[in-house]
């Protein structure tokens, strides 16, 4: 986003171990033997029978054609086992990697026992992959005490060196959330070199292989390697996996009609398709990719994951110098903003949405999504007139009163809200009417900060709290990600920072710690 101004085993995958390059009795390593699995594994989407596993063959992941230096079908075995020396080989298949899909594979294994931890691994040319570890769900109304997730978001590789997965992986979570902005489509070269850490040396992603390679650049990292093989993970949107405040089929940039920004919106969402472990899912005629869904674990969680820019409206007010971009504005100058029939979410994902509240059955209900939900009044005092920033929620006021009636009426069992994109902590009551703080709670807001990118201004920020008693808590000065404990009475959330985004061996320390009571919507301080 743009800110306003102001054995191989559980030890040994946190630890860090990549297997090394194994030839084996068959086959021939292509591109002259160089290794295929430079970008490691990965699993996510899980289930109580299954989860996906992920990997991307490439020989030099950087190619310019996006396709990693490779060309040509390549045949690809997969192996899932219930042990870690794969001794005990569960599941089994045979692959093909093309060049249509830049030699990824996603294959979702089903037919497996609830509740319990698999190894997986892949063969190719004579090559064994990285070994990974990922876990099924319990069965959907099984009981289930214990739930730990981390939870992540905004990594920018220029901004910093990602020692905050490492440190996600050294916590062995039983599940990863990627909220968004996994990576970045555009460079701080030239303008602001002097901000740079480690260069990405690529040119902004506009095409299918520009975003290819951002990807695959991030999936180089040992760390970010090291949290996917040691847990599934759910992964979503937002708006840097394509461009900085694009919302729908608009561009932030005046002058580019939605036809012309479709075409780089589907390379991006291919390319995110390409490089996450999530369950099948194409381009449709419409260029349109569904990847909002639903998980359960057992009778203690439901996730609702959710995709907020796929489907949203315009921008509100954005036909002026602005463009599509966000833009802090008041109710007199953007009378667009209280439109009715503007929406977040898109109306057919609303629906899915509110019909999967009415039928929850979990003990915990969590909302999975991008962007700050609770809202902030942009002014230091209830005298002066209010200014919202129109990227979030706030932009979108009458669409998020829709989903607080529902969750107000509906009455899910504890409702949390994950979010994301804001590269700072907030710890938040959502209200059932965001003009009103006195009006009732109706779930509770963690936020996580950005694993490196920068956050917006701490005292420019803290200036206006006063007048948004539904904040409990902001900082945007650390870097990290939440830390979250799921248990049938409680979920307990910690916000972890690391101590430099410029030192790759970081250190971790916990910055706030919070409790939110079953049965009681509102985060205490523990």
């Amino acid at each position: 986003m743009s800110f306003p101004s102001s054995r191989l085993d559980r030890r040994a995958l946190v630890t860090g171990l990549v297997v090394a390059p194994a030839v084996l009795s068959f086959g021939r390593a292509q591109a002259g033997g160089a290794y295929l699995f430079p970008l490691g594994v990965a699993s996510g989407d899980p289930a109580h029978d299954g989860f996906v596993i992920w990997t991307r063959l490439a020989a030099d992941p950087h190619a310019a054609d996006g396709l990693g230096g490779l060309s040509g079908a390549i045949p690809v075995r997969w192996e899932v086992s219930a042990d870690d020396q794969f001794r005990r080989i569960v599941a089994a298949g045979n692959v093909t990697a093309s060049t249509d899909a830049a030699h990824s594979v996603h294959i979702e294994v089903t037919g497996l026992a609830p509740h319990r931890p698999y190894w997986y691994r892949f063969i190719a040319q004579g090559q064994l992959s990285p070994t990974g570890r990922a876990l099924t769900t319990p069965a959907p109304n099984a009981a289930a005490d214990r739930l730990r997730l981390a939870v992540a978001s905004c990594s920018h590789w220029e901004r910093g060196y990602f020692s905050a997965y490492g440190h996600m992986a050294d916590e062995q979570p039983d599940l990863t959330l990627f909220l968004g902005d996994y990576i970045y489509e555009y460079s701080l070269v030239p303008d602001r070199a002097d901000q740079v850490v480690r260069p990405y040396n690529l040119e902004e992603a506009t095409s299918l292989a520009g975003y290819r390679n951002r990807y695959a650049l991030h999936k180089t990292d040992a760390n970010l390697q090291r949290l996917h093989a040691v847990a599934p993970c759910i992964a979503v949107w937002d708006d840097h996996e394509v461009q900085d405040d694009y919302s729908g089929v608009w561009s932030k940039m005046s002058g580019v009609s939605p036809n012309d920004f479709l075409q780089r919106r589907a390379a991006a969402y291919q390319a995110f398709y390409e490089a996450m472990p999530i369950r099948r899912t194409r381009l449709s005629a419409a260029l349109q990719m569904p990847i909002y869904r639903r998980v359960r674990y057992g009778n203690l969680a439901e996730f609702f994951m959710l995709d907020g820019r796929q489907y949203r409206s315009k921008q509100p007010c954005s036909d002026g110098e602005n463009g599509g971009k966000g833009q802090i504005v008041t109710d007199a100058t953007c009378t667009d903003r209280l439109d009715p029939s503007r929406t977040f979410l898109g109306f057919e994902q609303e629906r899915w949405l509110y019909d999967g509240l009415a039928r929850a059955e979990a003990r915990w209900n969590i909302l999975g999504q991008n962007l700050v939900m609770a809202g902030l009044r942009l002014a230091r005092s209830p005298a002066e007139e209010n200014r919202y920033w129109t990227d979030t929620w706030d932009g979108f006021p009458a669409a998020r009163d829709r989903l607080t009636g529902a969750l107000s009426e509906l009455k899910p069992s504890n409702p949390v809200v994950l979010s994301g994109d804001y590269h700072s902590f907030w710890t938040n009551d959502v209200k059932l009417d965001s003009r009103d703080p006195s009006s009732a709670t109706v779930a509770t807001e963690f936020v996580g900060t950005s694993i490196t990118s920068t956050g917006p201004s701490y005292e420019g920020l803290m200036a206006v709290m006063p007048n948004n008693p539904q904040v409990k808590f902001f900082d945007s000065r650390p870097r990290g990600y939440m830390s979250i404990d799921v248990r049938p009475d409680r979920m307990d959330t910690r916000y972890q920072v690391i101590s430099d985004v410029r030192d790759p061996k970081a250190s971790l320390s916990t910055l706030k710690s919070w409790t939110v009571e079953s049965g009681r919507p509102g985060a205490v301080a523990a």
